[in-house]
This record gives C-alpha cells, sequence and structure tokens, in this order.
C-alpha cells in the first residue's frame, strides 16, 4: 500500500531546493507537478537558455526525490491515471 506524502514536508523541501538553486519559489507548483511524472516525459532541455532551464529544475526534482525517498518513476497521481 502506498504511504500518502506529508504534503507540508513536501512543500518545505522544494522551496529549500528552489532557494538553493536560485530559482523563484513561484515554481514550487512545476516541481511538485514533475515528481508526479516519468523523467522520460518531460526532462530535456531545448537549448534555447530559459530562465530557469528545465536542467536546473530537474536538479530541484531530483534533489527532492532523493530527500524523500521517491523514485525516479514518479509519484503515483492521487486523482489517478493520466
Amino acid at each position: 500500500m502506498h504511504n500518502p506524502l506529508d504534503e507540508a514536508r513536501l512543500d518545505a523541501a522544494v522551496a529549500r531546493l528552489l532557494e538553493a538553486e536560485h530559482i523563484d519559489p513561484s515554481y514550487l507548483v512545476f516541481v511538485r507537478a514533475h515528481l508526479r511524472r516519468s523523467d522520460a516525459t518531460w526532462r530535456w532541455c531545448c537549448g534555447s537558455h530559459c530562465d530557469p532551464c528545465v536542467e536546473g529544475l530537474g536538479r530541484v526534482v531530483d534533489a527532492v526525490r532523493g530527500q524523500l525517498g521517491i523514485s525516479k518513476e514518479g509519484l503515483p497521481n492521487p486523482d489517478g491515471p493520466t
């Protein structure tokens, strides 16, 4: 059975890691959404020098996954399959 993730702990970890990467805290929602996705569905850089680049956001996703023990396949979607 899947144990639900503590949402407050998740938000705190994401906020801390966004700050460490010097990424605006408004990207918290992006990071949370991408924790639920497999890396193969979103992790590529377009080469347009976006700010922030998906590579920086990916580092935050990786660090949160590592700290909270989340698989690279992502979290299950609480609303069911997409």
